[in-house]
């Protein structure tokens, strides 16, 4: 009986032992909610439905994966999406359904400057992390930790963008902009008058017209009197900015053409027409099929085509940036907590899809929040964009050294 007792006893302690040195159990899945907001349909809708495109590529992309690793938790990636038409009031009653109706802690991607700003009065206070592509001088400070802008910005790109201009086109003197009359477009123009007038161009029509205008004939035929040697469209939208281009060619117009803001040739073009649209320079385009970028790029460009059937624009490519960003900031703070993230995600540079990304440029913004990488000015050749050399923003240039 005693040597039954040591035997039981025996069994039930290599039974414990067995069970201490057992492999851990798999962490469970859980869901990871993601905010993405965005005109989605009206004049500015190209810009929304290339944010959606780009968080979606790289969401299915971590799900297919495995899922999101962060700490001992895996997280699947759940996209929530909110059309606000590029109205500031339909922006902020979305964020408020992300914030407080979905729960959501990341909103990637937002589109149109006064959009930018409505979102902000609730993503600020509850602290909800949040980047976009939005034009906004004031998207960006001190009072706003929690914002971060994914996409070069006119402050970023139209100062190498006018010198490269007076560099290589020394005859431009005269210089007209156009934009529409909002947050977005204001400040756009305020940024390209600011670079002209520092690189010595005459700046000779400052205009801004109202998002949804057909006819701009008036506008430009006030424009076209101070004979301008370039016409900026700076911020207008591509289906606009295809528009004016289209009306000034038939009032005449044969001179240089720049798009500050411009993000999709395509839809320029097809707008505009090939002829109007010959030649225009934008220092923020991406051809993915180009020399000058980034291998990845290419590779996203080729990807995003064989599923969308287009090829994606300069949006696309940053949003897609922004979500891999944040994402691999979670994975190195080890938590999907907000401030433990913030840290993480200003603590260092990122290879990310545009190649080296460093988020900087506190001496604009009193604050590191704007994503810096190299941009490639672009001419539309043929009705679609080839690219002419790879500039730096001034920011970067200071960072480089």
């Amino acid at each position: 009986m005693k040597r039954q007792g040591c035997r039981e006893w025996v069994l039930m302690l290599a039974a414990v032992l067995a069970l201490g040195t057992a492999a851990p159990a798999p962490a469970a899945e859980k869901t990871l909610d993601i905010g993405v907001l965005g005109p989605l349909s009206g004049g500015a809708a190209a810009y929304g439905v290339e944010l959606v495109r780009g968080a979606e590529m790289r969401a299915d992309e971590i799900n297919k994966a495995g899922g999101l690793k962060v700490g001992g938790d895996v997280y699947r990636i759940k996209l929530i999406t909110y059309d606000h038409k590029a109205s500031a009031a339909d922006a902020a009653t979305a964020a408020n359904k992300l914030v407080f109706q979905d729960k959501v802690k990341y909103i990637i991607g937002n589109a149109v400057g006064a959009t930018c700003n409505a979102v902000q009065t609730v993503t600020e206070p509850q602290k909800v992390m949040f980047t976009f592509v939005c034009w906004g001088t004031k998207n960006l400070g001190p009072d706003k930790p929690y914002s971060f802008r994914s996409m070069l910005s006119q402050w970023e790109a139209a100062e190498p963008f006018y010198r490269w201009i007076k560099d290589k086109h020394p005859a431009i003197k005269k210089v007209a902009v156009i934009s529409p009359n909002d947050t977005s477009g204001l400040d756009t123009n305020t940024a390209v008058v600011k670079a002209a007038k520092e690189l010595d161009f005459d700046v000779v029509a400052d205009e801004t017209y109202e998002r949804g205008t057909k006819d701009f004939y008036p506008i430009l035929t006030k424009i076209l009197a101070k004979k301008p040697a370039m016409l900026d469209v700076a911020a207008a939208p591509p289906g606009e900015a295809g528009l004016i281009l289209k009306q000034a060619r038939a009032l005449g117009f044969k001179g240089a053409k720049g798009w500050t803001a411009g993000v999709n040739p395509a839809t320029l073009t097809s707008v505009a027409g090939q002829e109007a649209a010959e030649g225009v320079w934008s220092p923020v385009n991406v051809n993915v099929k180009s020399d000058f970028v980034d291998p990845k790029v290419r590779k996203f460009g080729e990807e995003y085509e064989k599923r969308y059937k287009e090829v994606p624009g300069v949006i696309a490519v940053a949003n897609y940036g922004a979500f891999d960003v944040f994402t691999k900031a979670m994975q190195e703070a080890g938590s999907v907590e907000t401030e433990k993230v913030l840290a993480a995600l200003t603590s260092r540079a990122y290879d990310t899809v545009w190649g080296r990304l460093v988020i900087g440029a506190k001496g604009t913004y009193g604050i590191d929040r704007q994503f810096l990488y190299p941009v490639v000015i672009s001419e539309i050749r043929g009705g679609k964009p080839v690219d002419i050399e790879q500039v730096l923003p001034a920011a970067l240039r200071v960072l480089k050294k």
